[in-house]
């Protein structure tokens, strides 16, 4: 009954004592406490909000590196200096972003204006970054710099807003986990639809039949014969087009269902807001010196590497190193099938074995996926196995860790006396961004390493072996450091529940002196 009274009322902690404040009216307390539940048509609209962004985050991811030196005809170094330029500017804007939203104050309320205007940029942006514009080797490079940069700010203040929203839906705490239910579900069912259509789409546009490539050999001595055909690339680049169209529309439409849909409640998003004065630097170093925090970073840091470089350099494995270009948009949808299905499997492990070592199970579990992209005969379908076994393992990074940063954030409640959630998340945030940058940018180098051909579309067989040791070795040897960090991890799942049980029971103990003090008597 209290829960929600709770949350809009303040700790201030004395050495001694510990005094409580409340700035809500008694009149504004029993607003709240008589709030409608919040309808499925709401939730609905708020969960299929987000998946023009999903589809927007999983082509991105997956394409980027095929597109820039395939489609775009860029060398190697320079995708990855877009690439990490772009990565740059993610991690900077999730640190600082959050504090500049949560102090937005407008008539349209705290968090819609951030969706709506990021989802804008976001459909002009994606219409034109598939786009390859004649304008020569320097030209492109400032292109794609320019609008890579745009669409990750874009999407930081879209991200960060958007799964803000849900905590200014409702002020019922059951309410609000069953709308982020709904937002998984549509999280990735958007991201199954978003890889068959742009697949789809782009396998429509193949036109084999008018590509030079086929049936040629690599010659290192007459590279000329073996170049891009140009009916062939032309028809690639349009069907990129008509994909990006296609999610643009999707994304339009999503933001229709938030903005229609969904009625962001002003009385809960008046009482958030950063203090006056804060130091953000300061805050940071709290969050960043914890030690649960410290070994959670590094262990979240060495596992998503491997799954980024994955997600990056999947598509030119399977084309360069295994002989299968007609199969890739086939391989990603059965990575992404796979990690659909898994989910009631990993919610019961987890359920079963506790957070930690579920975690560790599952990454221990990706090592010998890893290893096998090694051993997969070239032409061989066996790398479907192997995707599929790489997809489960992903979808228990994507869900494990948002629990453990749960448990992070709440014992340095009950050590430090400090609610520190939105610092703890961006952070997080921050480093997933950094892995991301460092497994793709790792992707397009092994390019360079392996002597990738610009402009051919035959390439030599050392392309395809370096990209087989970095699917293999490279990912196995990062995933076992961060096995080993996540094994140091200090919140074990005694004491999960330690720190659940400690924080239930403060909850209880503080409402009882507001309550006096409010009342005049004890509480009911």
């Amino acid at each position: 009954m209290y829960h929600n009274l709770w949350e809009s009322c303040g700790v201030v902690t004395h050495s001694n004592s510990t005094s409580y404040h409340c700035s809500l009216t008694m009149a504004e307390v029993a607003k709240t406490m008589t709030t409608k539940p919040l309808s499925v048509v709401a939730k609905l609209c708020y969960a299929f909000g987000g998946v023009g962004n999903e589809i927007i985050f999983i082509v991105f991811g997956a394409y980027t590196s095929i597109f820039l030196v395939d489609v775009a005809q860029l060398p190697p170094l320079f995708a990855t200096s877009i690439i990490f330029g772009s990565r740059v500017v993610d991690v900077l804007c999730n640190v600082f972003m959050g504090p500049l939203i949560d102090r937005t104050n407008t008539r349209w309320g705290k968090i819609k204006p951030w969706i709506v205007t990021s989802a804008l940029v976001m459909t002009v942006t994606n219409a034109l970054i598939w786009y390859v514009p004649d304008v020569g080797t320097g030209g492109k490079l400032a292109w794609y710099i320019i609008l890579y940069i745009v669409m990750k700010l874009a999407w930081s203040g879209f991200v960060i807003s958007y799964r803000t929203f849900v905590m200014f839906l409702s002020d019922d705490s059951s309410e609000r986990d069953s709308a982020i239910q709904y937002r998984a579900i549509f999280t990735i069912g958007g991201t199954v639809v978003g890889m068959v259509m742009h697949g789809q789409i782009l396998a429509s546009f193949r036109r084999s039949e008018h590509d030079s490539c086929d049936n040629m050999t690599y010659s290192g001595n007459n590279s000329t014969n073996s170049s891009v055909d140009g009916v062939s690339l032309e028809m690639t680049r349009i069907g990129y087009m008509v994909s990006s169209a296609a999610v643009c529309g999707l994304l339009l439409l999503s933001l229709s269902a938030i903005v229609f849909g969904t009625t962001e409640r002003k009385d809960i998003s008046a009482t958030s807001g950063g203090k006056r004065g804060q130091n953000m630097f300061k805050t940071a170093k709290s969050v960043l010196t914890f030690r649960p925090n410290v070994y959670f970073l590094l262990a979240y840091f060495f596992i998503q590497v491997p799954i980024s470089i994955g997600h990056g350099a999947i598509a030119l494995y399977a084309q360069y190193s295994l002989d299968l270009e007609d199969q890739i948009e086939n391989i990603l949808l059965a990575f992404m099938v796979a990690s659909v299905l898994a989910m009631p499997v990993i919610g019961w492990v987890v359920s079963k074995l506790g957070r930690k070592t579920s975690y560790i199970c599952f990454m221990l579990a990706a090592i010998p996926m890893y290893i096998g992209f090694q051993f997969v005969p070239k032409g061989s379908l066996a790398v479907f196995a192997v995707a599929i076994g790489i997809g489960i393992t992903v979808l228990a990074q994507a869900f494990v860790p948002w629990l453990m940063i749960t448990d992070i954030t709440e014992d340095c409640c009950l050590q430090t006396g400090e609610r520190l959630d939105t610092p703890f998340v961006a952070i997080f945030l921050s480093c997933n961004s950094l892995a991301i940058t460092v497994g793709l940018i790792m992707a397009t180098i092994v390019l360079e390493i392996g002597g990738y051909k610009l402009g051919s579309c035959v390439q030599p067989d050392t392309v395809g072996s370096a990209l087989r040791i970095l699917a293999s070795t490279f990912t196995s040897v990062l995933t076992f450091i961060g096995v080993v960090f996540a094994w140091r991890y200090p919140i074990t799942d005694a004491r999960q529940k330690e720190i659940a049980k400690a924080t239930n029971k403060r909850k209880s103990n503080s409402l009882q002196p507001d309550e006096t003090q409010r009342n005049g008597s004890a509480p009911i």
